[in-house]
């Protein structure tokens, strides 16, 4: 009987694994559509002029772009009972959700992908503020666009800012990459847990701030008054950077990578990791490894460079000696 019961539930499975292929199979394998949940797509226009920005979305992608005929408008595609809402404010312009679901409306297997996409016009001196808080959506800023401050909270969606700000910029993320690139800021402040950052032609004019977990780091083309980075296992590379003050590097088993880089002192420190690259101009080196290699300059003028390791190499040149 015990026997008769397993082949029978056995069968219940399999017959119920070639129904969810047959489905899958008769909309092309786009899983979305299998979904039940009803979206819909709105569009929003404030009808006031606002200076800052304020986004607090969890599960929508967030994408700006510019306004072609001058007007703010808000295009949301969204849940039916889950729709945004979009205000001003005090001179700000607001884009929340009002989620009205039940539990049992959560309860779906696959779902579409939902988005706000805002239509920004291009005022003469930018906007004051953009703060934004995502969940597992993605956020992208395009270039063109400049702010007083601005302030992206993600999850594990990617986040991408080209935008460039008088003041500070501040990114987090959890799992999510960061992606910064042909942009300008005062202070710059990236954080990630485990996902990857990569900046591209970076002006700052204060300190450049890149905190990872397990992460990489890759920056290239930076110019900045200090450049400081920790995290744990994620590697560094730091391509063509030209920084007036100072270069602090900390990671545990990272490799730390300084190609054509200069400042005025270099400290780096990692415990496994080998430290390589290339520096702009002589630097006293102050060099020390446990079972690592060491191959650096013998020069005795320029700023300090002091380099600690623990099993890690050290091989670090001047460029065009």
């Amino acid at each position: 009987m015990k026997k008769g019961f397993l082949i029978a539930g056995a069968v219940l499975v399999f017959a119920g694994l070639a129904l969810m292929i047959g489905a899958a199979a008769g909309v092309g394998f786009d899983f979305a559509r299998l979904g039940t949940a009803e979206y819909e797509t709105n569009t929003y226009t404030p009808g006031e002029g606002f200076h800052s920005i304020e986004i607090d979305t969890d599960e929508s992608d967030i994408e700006f772009r510019t306004s072609e005929d001058g007007t703010c408008r808000v295009v949301c595609t969204e849940l039916e009972k889950a729709r945004h809402q979009v205000s001003v404010e005090n001179g700000i312009l607001k884009i929340t959700r009002d989620d009205r679901r039940e539990w049992s409306d959560r309860l779906m297997l696959f779902s579409n992908s939902q988005s706000v996409t805002v239509y920004l016009p291009l005022p003469s001196d930018g906007y004051e503020s953009l703060n934004v808080v995502s969940g597992t959506g993605d956020v992208l800023i395009p270039g063109g666009f400049t702010f007083g401050s601005i302030t992206v909270t993600g999850g594990t969606g990617e986040v991408t800012c080209n935008a460039s700000a008088s003041g500070t910029v501040r990114i987090g993320t959890s799992t999510g990459g960061i992606r910064m690139n042909s942009a300008s800021a005062g202070s710059i402040e990236l954080k990630v847990s485990t996902g990857k950052i990569q900046l591209g032609e970076i002006a700052c004019r204060e300190t450049l701030s890149v905190s990872v977990g397990t992460g990489k780091t890759l920056a290239e083309d930076v110019t900045c008054g200090s450049f400081v980075s920790e995290g744990s296992t994620g590697s560094l590379t730091l391509k063509n950077a030209a920084v007036s003050g100072n270069i602090r590097v900390r990671r545990s088993t990272g490799d730390i990578r300084l190609e054509n880089c200069d400042a005025a002192e270099i400290e780096v420190r990692t415990t496994t990791g080998d430290v390589t690259g290339s520096l702009r101009s002589a630097k006293v080196f102050a060099v020390q490894t446990n079972t690592g290699s060491v191959r650096v300059p013998d020069t005795v003028t320029g700023g300090k460079c002091e380099i600690r390791t623990s099993t890690g190499d050290v091989r670090i040149e001047i460029a065009g000696s």
